[in-house]
């Protein structure tokens, strides 16, 4: 029985030495991948605090133009496909519809759609799409735009009380108190202003 085990043996130790090469590459591949997984996970955190403060600097008032152009632009080159990029661009189309260059802040919001960073940011996009098409008067636009919000049942006060305003734009009144008490419904709390727009449309 000694015998055998000892054959046994050197078995493995005659295995061992003819197989050391393979077995030291699958040592050396068992303790490099969590490495290099932990490195590219340091990598990551380093490059979002980077994104992370360079969106400080684009949402910070009190920064120069020049200050503010810089950190946009270095987002948008430098951190693609990250949250500060479409973060930025909400930014960026909130201020060119501000300034009523409706194309280009419209422009923004449908790249943030491309980017498909969540369903969330996507239903937010749109929503505010049909708020631009609303200020061009386009409003069959504005409630196909409101008909691709994929979250419906979050934004159930805003979408009754956005189709609620373009219905009486279009002077649909009766459509229009449909909506705003679909709004009225779905709000937590008591809106004044929502309240206005419902009583301004009631028989």
């Amino acid at each position: 029985m000694a015998e055998d085990n000892l054959d046994f043996t050197d078995k493995i130790a005659q295995w061992g030495a003819q197989n050391i090469k393979y077995i030291s590459i699958g040592v050396l591949i068992g303790v490099l991948i969590p490495l290099a997984w932990n490195y590219n996970q340091h990598l990551e955190v380093e490059k979002n605090l980077t994104a992370s403060d360079l969106y400080y600097k684009v949402t910070n008032i009190e920064n120069s133009e020049e200050v503010i152009a810089s950190a946009t632009e270095e987002i948008l080159l430098n951190h693609r496909g990250s949250i500060y990029e479409v973060l930025t661009k909400f930014t960026l189309s909130k201020q060119e519809f501000e300034n009523k260059n409706y194309v280009l802040a419209r422009k923004y919001l449908e790249q943030i759609i491309d980017t498909d960073a969540s369903d969330t940011y996507n239903s937010l996009a749109s929503i505010k799409i049909a708020l631009i098409y609303i200020q061009e008067k386009e409003y069959e636009l504005a409630l196909n735009n409101l008909e691709d919000v994929e979250m419906k049942k979050a934004f159930k006060q805003i979408l009754s009380e956005t189709k609620g305003d373009i219905y009486k734009y279009m002077g649909d009144m009766e459509k229009s108190f449909k909506y705003y008490n679909e709004a009225i419904d779905a709000s937590a709390i008591n809106n004044e202003n929502l309240l206005m727009k419902h009583n301004s449309v009631k028989n």
